[in-house]
Order: structure tokens, then C-alpha cells, then sequence
């Protein structure tokens, strides 16, 4: 009779053998998999993050099969109108309730935004200032993350602090939803060198200063065709954006999954009903532009209100 390989070698071969001797192999370990993942059908939201915070180190998908991935993604529910009425009153009372961690991380958001601004308006980019801005908007969700924690301590009813935020966003948490955010940065990057083309085929290879870019702008056919090019493209990315984290950064935080299962249960929560979720898209690009037309300043509460409505759009159609 021949001997297994040494343990912790499991080749190949020996593992199609014994899927042939042993039908219920397979299953036998799809079941020891399943009872070391965090969470379960029956558990209450509350216990799904405890036990998600035990293994924030451990990525459960690494070793999993097709099936058993498929098996393993969350139940997203159709969203409705409902929900996002329902979401934006909640994030609205969380705002109300914690006002300081908003303000906070809308006002570092707001910094970082007119510091790049600034930076590239004294390098003579002032060409770049619109793109920036609405580009600015694809890493909003990334900038929201302390958000979504204080969504989530108020609704277990813990008293939200620095601590509590930071107990619960472990390493492991955020070294995932740095990978989206790099995703996001990148995706930033290749919106502004498409400004850059853009601005390159009606306006030429000159640089035009700030003043002079802005009167060609609203007065000139090539002014005009760059605001209707660049708005086609710009709305594909955010279209684009919008789909990867609109649910994506406040699983990760929820539930401790790893980015891509975000991904696409994020693109899954767009698919079942698509015209409504572009429609919150819209209104938060309209939202965001309130803001940037306020100097930044407005982004200061928008924002916090985006980010705490995200969060519980999230718990209502993510189950």
C-alpha cells in the first residue's frame, strides 16, 4: 500500500486520488473550510465583526475553489428608493450625533485638495484644476473609512472614540482597503493625463495661464469642446469608480473580506438595479459640486453626510 507524502505536502496526485477513492472528500473539506470563516448565516452583525477581528491576519479565500468562492459572497438584496431614503436620514443623525469626526476628516480631505490645487496652479497647470477636482471625487471613498467606524460603533451602541476606531481597524483591515485604494489612485492618475490629452487637442501644446484658460473656456469652440469631451470621459470614470466602492470600503471594514470579494460585490449591489444607484451617483456628484464650488469648503459636511449614508446603504442591501 503506498504512503502518503510527508504531511504538510499534499501533491497533487495524491490529492486526485483520494477525491476518487472518497467521494465525500471534497465536501468533507469544503465543510472544515467553512467552519474557520468568520462569519456565518445565522450570526448577528455584532458577532460577524468580533469574530472577523480574530482573523484579520488570515485571508479565508486564499485556498478556496471556485465553487466554494461563489458560495462564500455575500447576499446582496435589490436596492430600492426606500433604502436610500432610509440611509440618508441615518447618516444624517450619525453626522448630528458625531459631528467632531466628520468635520475632521472632511477638513483634511478639504486641506489635501486645495493643497493640490495650489501646487498645481504654481506649476502652471492651472488647465488641470477642473480634472483635479472632479478627479479629487474618485478617492472620496477611501477618505471616508473613519466614517464608515463611526457608522458602525454608533449602530452597535459603543461610544465612539479614537480608540474604539482604531481597535477595530486593524493592520489586516486596512492593508486591504489600501489595495482598493491604490486601484483608485491609479485609476486618479490616468483621469488627469486624459485631461492633459484632452487639453492637447484643442488647445495645443501651449500653456495658457489660469485667467486665459478660463475666459477660452466659456468663450471659444475649442473651450466648449473640451468641457463636452472631457465631461463623456470623466462621467465613464466615475461610472466606473462608483461601481468598484460604492458598497466595497464599508464591507472591508464590516466584515474583514478581502478587496476583490468587495469588488464585486460592489459591482454585483450596481447590477440589480443599475438606474437607481447611478441615479445616487448623480446625486452625489452633484453634492461634490456643491462642495467644490464653495472653495472646498462645503466638502467639510458633505462628506461626512456621503460617507455615514454609504454606510448604511451598505447594511441595507448587503446581508
Amino acid at each position: 500500500m503506498r504512503s502518503p507524502p510527508r504531511a504538510g505536502i499534499q501533491s497533487g496526485r495524491w490529492q486526485r486520488s483520494r477525491q476518487k477513492h472518497y467521494p465525500g472528500y471534497r465536501e468533507h473539506r469544503r465543510k472544515m473550510r467553512l467552519a474557520y470563516l468568520p462569519a456565518t448565516a445565522d450570526t448577528s452583525p455584532r458577532d460577524k465583526s468580533a469574530s472577523t477581528r480574530r482573523l484579520r491576519w488570515r485571508n479565508p479565500m486564499a485556498d478556496m475553489s471556485a465553487e466554494d468562492h461563489a458560495d462564500y459572497l455575500p447576499v446582496v438584496r435589490r436596492p430600492t428608493l426606500e433604502d436610500l431614503k432610509i440611509a440618508l436620514s441615518k447618516g444624517w443623525a450619525d453626522f448630528k450625533a458625531a459631528p467632531t469626526f466628520g468635520l475632521i476628516v472632511g477638513g483634511v480631505y478639504t486641506f489635501g485638495g486645495l493643497l493640490i490645487l495650489y501646487v498645481v496652479s504654481a506649476l502652471g497647470y492651472g488647465f488641470l484644476g477642473f480634472p483635479i477636482m472632479a478627479g479629487f471625487a474618485l478617492i472620496g471613498p477611501y477618505a471616508a473609512i473613519a466614517l464608515y467606524e463611526v457608522s458602525r460603533l454608533r449602530e452597535r451602541g459603543e461610544r465612539v472614540s479614537w480608540e474604539a476606531m482604531a481597535r477595530d481597524l486593524t493592520p489586516g483591515v486596512m492593508r486591504e482597503c489600501s489595495y482598493l485604494g491604490i486601484l483608485l489612485i491609479f485609476l486618479l492618475a490616468i483621469w488627469l493625463k486624459s485631461g492633459a490629452v484632452v487639453y492637447a487637442i484643442f488647445f495645443g501644446m501651449h500653456l495658457l495661464s489660469l485667467p486665459a484658460f478660463m475666459e477660452a473656456l466659456f468663450s471659444t469652440s475649442s473651450g466648449y469642446g473640451f468641457l463636452m469631451l472631457g465631461h463623456v470621459i470623466g462621467a465613464g470614470f466615475a461610472i466606473l469608480v462608483f461601481s468598484l466602492s460604492v458598497v466595497s470600503f464599508p464591507l472591508m471594514v464590516d466584515r474583514g473580506t478581502d478587496f476583490i470579494t468587495a469588488l464585486i460585490t460592489s459591482i454585483r449591489t450596481v447590477k440589480l438595479n443599475p438606474r437607481l444607484m447611478l441615479g445616487w451617483g448623480a446625486f452625489i456628484g452633484v453634492m461634490l459640486l456643491i462642495g467644490f464650488l464653495t472653495v472646498f469648503i462645503g466638502l467639510m459636511i458633505v462628506l461626512p453626510i456621503l460617507g455615514h449614508t454609504s454606510w448604511h446603504l451598505y447594511r441595507r442591501v448587503v446581508v
